[in-house]
Parts: structure tokens; C-alpha cells; sequence
């Protein structure tokens, strides 16, 4: 356990923050799924609210912006918070010189 933990772990982690990465913004910007799902409009996801602002004849593009700045805060915060553990600074890598 203590190999696991010690030596494989500290290798692996930025491969499974980069999963967990891209595992949260497909399940954050999933549509197709809650759309199958989901028969009422109370329940609907964010990103199918969005999508149903784009009315049959008309468009309130201010409106579809704004829904689409809230939809990307939460993966943007995701990614800033958890950037350190992707990319590998000079100091974490090893090399010296």
C-alpha cells in the first residue's frame, strides 16, 4: 500500500485529475440523456434551459449569453482550482539545474 501511495500515486495524478476533469464537464454539458429523460421543464438541466431559450421565432441572444457564462463558471473555477495538480510545475518535476 505504502509503494501504491508513495511512488504510483504521485505518477498518476495528473492523468486522473485530467479524468475527473473531463468525466465533470461531460456530465455538466450533457444534453442528450436529461432530454430522453426528462418530461417536465422544471426539471430540465442547465444546458437544456439554454437551449430552450432559442424560442421557435425569435432569439434573446443577451439572454442565451448570459445562460451560457453560468453554464462555463463551473468548469472554469473546476480547472483553476485543480490546475496545479494537471500541470506539473519546474519544482515538482525533478530536474535540477
Amino acid at each position: 500500500v505504502g509503494i501504491w501511495w508513495f511512488v504510483m500515486l504521485p505518477s498518476v495524478r495528473p492523468a486522473l485529475v485530467t479524468l475527473a476533469i473531463f468525466v465533470f464537464i461531460g456530465s455538466w454539458s450533457d444534453f442528450l440523456w436529461p432530454l430522453i429523460v426528462l418530461d417536465r421543464p422544471e426539471y430540465y438541466t442547465l444546458p437544456l434551459g439554454v437551449a430552450k431559450l432559442a424560442g421557435t421565432f425569435s432569439l434573446d441572444w443577451r439572454l442565451i449569453a448570459a445562460g451560457s457564462v453560468i453554464s462555463i463558471a463551473p468548469i472554469l473555477a473546476f480547472f483553476a482550482l485543480m490546475q496545479d495538480y494537471i500541470v506539473p510545475t519546474e519544482t515538482s518535476s525533478g530536474v535540477k539545474g
